[in-house]
């Protein structure tokens, strides 16, 4: 599971160097060479419209309906009603916001009544601002499509629900997912919000697209976690296309208060170069008001983002014999020394969670067994051994813990989360007791958590249900808000963790065959990708995932390691299940013991 960095060195740094103002004379700033970008149009060019008069075949047509909503969002019903006939489409004023729904099952067409049937289950709606907000809560149900037929002009749509409907296959074949960034309400990092941006867009109205959704402001289960852009902040026009390695961007004075002008500058050109960075030729042109013109070249600002610290190969752990014991990986030596742990901690071993910040490791194990089982923790700087103390005031039976918040300025605030009892808790790396976190609309058994690399975005598993939030740090310690359930096509939820800024690795039944399966889904539940399609009835337990690095590839995922029951085992998800056994650890073994498996996975974060 993943856990996170809520301080930024790097940012932090170039942040102090603030003064109270920028002077209109201010000289250009420019740091370094950076990537340079084409102007092509991109994935795939234009995808062809879908039209009335492509197929006879009803449930074709029905399933064509289905994709008519994609598209430019302002003639969305215009394309819509021209699947219509001329009484129906007069009769049809739906709300904008085209409802994204699921098939969960085959069109059923009537021929005798020229009627298709739709079972679907609700995913939310798509905004113009290119937000996917979840349906408030789980809707299932079944549609209604009448169609007619003309001679000489074929299919119509006669009487259709009262929405704009889109499915979730035409979300991804006409829609790809972009990334804006969000300062977190510290200051010390950045937050992802994923957006949807039409495949078809060319390339020179991007950065204004993504720009005014920005000035939008977050989606609103972020909000409180992260800050908008000053009010009044507004565009100055559109932006023009990449001319000679420049991206010109034009904002209002507002986009940076008088007070702390230098520092909000800082953030400001940061935020937009991560939200832009596919787009990004070798110069950002800023120009803020009647400021000078300020020119941004090169990859400092990164390391604002906590997930660009991501490695391509994690160290992979598990527990064997009652000890965390490290896998053999062909980039590393054989050694089987785990870090940050003495050899009289790693004893009585049952799961673990180590992370890293830029300079402490931290440490949580669960030691003992049934009634003796017990959480301690310990942080220590990288290189050296943590001293392990006893967290007090859990329930019976922790579950696998997750370090939430590792920051590098301040060791001693250092925050993890744990389960215990149907109940999420937190404790502190330097030890005293759990406390409780407050999860206001989780109705039910919280049985997983995963936190995200940016250390605010967290997704858990409630009553078998999967939902999605904000870790809210306040003065009364911390809360999870803007809880909202994500509606994955897997029922009976049992393990969550994100495998990318905008993913997850989930684990559940599938509800057409009630077979085991995991999959990658996006974190608004729209998307998804099988990991290992049919796993039969085995439960899976517990899963992590070790995120990929948003610099190595748009959107792209990480691996995953597993348990299922009984156990204790633990596997790697390739293309099929492979069983981690005693030969894949580094360091000896001793004579193979058949009742001794490794369990309980776990990567070093």
């Amino acid at each position: 599971m993943v856990r996170r960095v809520l301080a930024c060195t790097a940012v932090a740094a170039l942040l102090l160097t603030g003064g109270c103002g920028i002077p209109d004379n201010s000289d250009v700033t420019v740091v370094g060479p950076g990537p340079s970008t084409g102007t092509s149009l991109g994935e795939g060019g234009l995808r062809s419209r879908i039209t009335r008069d492509l197929t006879s075949d009803r449930r074709q047509f029905a399933l064509n309906y289905l994709r008519a909503a994609a598209g430019e969002y302002d003639g969305t019903l215009d394309r819509v009603k021209e699947f219509m006939a001329a009484s129906a489409r007069d009769n049809f004023n739906p709300p904008a916001a085209p409802r994204v729904i699921r098939l969960i099952d085959e069109p059923l067409v009537d021929s005798t009544t020229d009627r298709v049937e739709l079972s679907y289950q609700l995913l939310g709606t798509l905004g113009k601002n290119g937000l996917l907000e979840p349906s408030p809560e789980k809707v299932e149900g079944k549609y209604e499509l009448v169609l007619g037929e003309v001679t000489g002009e074929g299919l119509y749509v006669v009487q259709a629900p009262p929405f704009l409907l889109l499915s979730d296959t035409a979300l991804t074949e006409y829609y790809e997912e972009r990334t804006i960034y969000f300062w977190n309400t510290d200051r010390t990092g950045l937050v992802p919000d994923i957006r949807y941006l039409l495949r078809d867009v060319p390339i020179e109205q991007e950065p204004t697209i993504i720009l005014n959704w920005l000035i939008g402001g977050p989606a609103p289960w972020l909000q409180d976690a992260v800050e908008p852009l000053p009010d009044g902040t507004k565009l100055e026009n559109r932006v023009p296309a990449i001319d000679n390695d420049r991206l010109q961007v034009k904002l209002s004075a507002q986009a940076v208060p008088t007070e702390g002008a230098v520092e909000a500058m800082e953030r400001l050109r940061i935020q937009l170069q991560w939200s832009l960075r596919s787009l990004l030729p070798e110069f950002l042109d800023l120009t803020v008001g009647h400021q000078q013109l300020r020119s941004y070249s090169g990859e400092d600002f990164v390391t604002s983002n906590p997930a660009s610290r991501l490695v391509p190969n994690p160290e992979r752990y598990v527990i064997y014999d009652h000890t965390i014991r490290r896998l053999v990986e062909a980039t590393r030596p054989t050694s089987d020394t785990v870090p940050g742990i003495a050899p009289d901690d790693n004893k009585d071993v049952s799961r673990a969670a180590l992370t890293t910040s830029g300079t402490h490791l931290f440490a949580a194990l669960v030691t003992g067994s049934g009634k003796n089982e017990r959480l301690r923790v310990g942080s220590a700087e990288i290189g050296e051994t943590a001293e392990l103390k006893e967290i007090p005031g859990l329930p019976e039976g922790p579950g696998n813990p997750v370090w939430a918040i590792t920051p590098d300025s301040n060791v001693d605030g250092a925050v993890g989360l744990v389960i215990a009892g149907g109940r999420l808790w937190r404790f502190r790396a330097q030890g005293g007791p759990a406390l409780e976190v407050s999860s206001p609309g989780a109705t039910g058994a919280i049985t997983a958590i995963t936190v995200a690399p940016d250390g605010h975005r967290v997704a858990l598993v409630v009553g078998g249900r999967l939902y999605r939030a904000v870790l809210n740090v306040s003065g009364d310690g911390l809360a999870l808000t803007g809880l909202q359930q994500v509606f994955s096509p897997l029922t009976s939820i049992t393990a969550a963790d994100f495998s990318g800024e905008g993913w997850l690795a989930v684990s559940g039944v599938q509800r057409d065959n009630d077979r085991t399966s995991i999959i990658y889904t996006s974190i608004d539940g729209a998307l998804q990708s099988p990991v290992l399609a049919d796993m039969g009835r085995e439960v899976v337990t517990y899963l992590t995932s070790y995120p990929a690095n948003p610099l190595t590839r748009r959107n792209s995922v990480g691996s995953v390691l597993y348990s299922t029951a009984p156990g204790p085992n633990a596997w790697e998800a390739l293309s099929s299940p492979v069983q981690i056994q005693a030969k894949d650890l580094a360091g000896p073994t001793g004579e193979p013991r058949p009742e001794l498996v490794p369990g309980a996975p776990f990567f070093l974060n």
